[in-house]
């Protein structure tokens, strides 16, 4: 499974850094280890409004650390930080439990969830069936674990990708409804603590 390095923050001009992410600074973080690497603007989420949050995946989290370093070792990349009026509130490590369909539309929600850590086949297992419920109103499903968060009510997330908002709002609610979803949640003691919608930079 994959590492994924977060960061979540304020930029006083979003559109800056996804002009550069979706052109030479996208380019460059691949080449600097990057998997993929993904940025979202937060449209609803209460104090969350605004929020940027930018996604690194590293085959390692040794690959998380060194795109850290290499990033801000880049006389380019730290003028587009302050270019774009960067400010960091919070950077993360999470861990690729499952993963279903793909990263693709121009919307996507976070649902942060509290909740003891499960086992890789049980998240698996889980997610899967959440997966036949979700489809229908959804691109891809990512589930992860929190691994380095500080102190963070919430211990995993899952984040859904999509062309409509009401299409997985509709396949969301159906999820929660089903009651082996009800009683999966139930026998990991997982807890949904809240949603954000956000809308697709880069």
């Amino acid at each position: 499974m994959t590492y994924l390095y977060v960061v979540a923050g304020s930029m006083s001009d979003p559109e800056v850094f996804a002009e550069a992410g979706a052109t030479w600074a996208g380019e460059r973080f691949l080449e600097m280890g990057a998997l993929s690497a993904t940025a979202n603007q937060v449209i609803m989420g209460g104090e969350m409004a605004s929020t940027v949050l930018v996604a690194f995946e590293t085959e390692t989290a040794d690959g998380a650390m060194n795109l850290n370093a290499a990033i801000y070792g880049d006389d380019e990349m730290v003028k587009l930080i302050i270019d774009a009026g960067v400010q960091v509130g919070r950077r993360s490590l999470m861990r690729t439990q499952a993963e279903f369909g793909t990263r693709t539309g121009p919307y996507s929600t976070t649902l942060y969830m509290a909740g003891p850590p499960i086992a890789d086949d049980a998240a698996q297992a889980n997610f899967a069936h959440a997966w036949t419920n979700i489809e229908p109103g959804a691109n891809g499903m990512t589930a992860l674990q929190l691994v380095a968060g500080g102190t963070s009510p919430f211990s995993a997330v899952a984040v859904t990708w999509a062309d409509s908002i009401d299409d997985l709002l509709a396949a969301s609610a159906k999820n929660f409804a089903d009651p082996a979803t009800q009683e999966m949640m139930a026998s990991a003691g997982s807890t949904v603590l809240g949603r954000v919608i956000s809308r697709r930079l880069f």
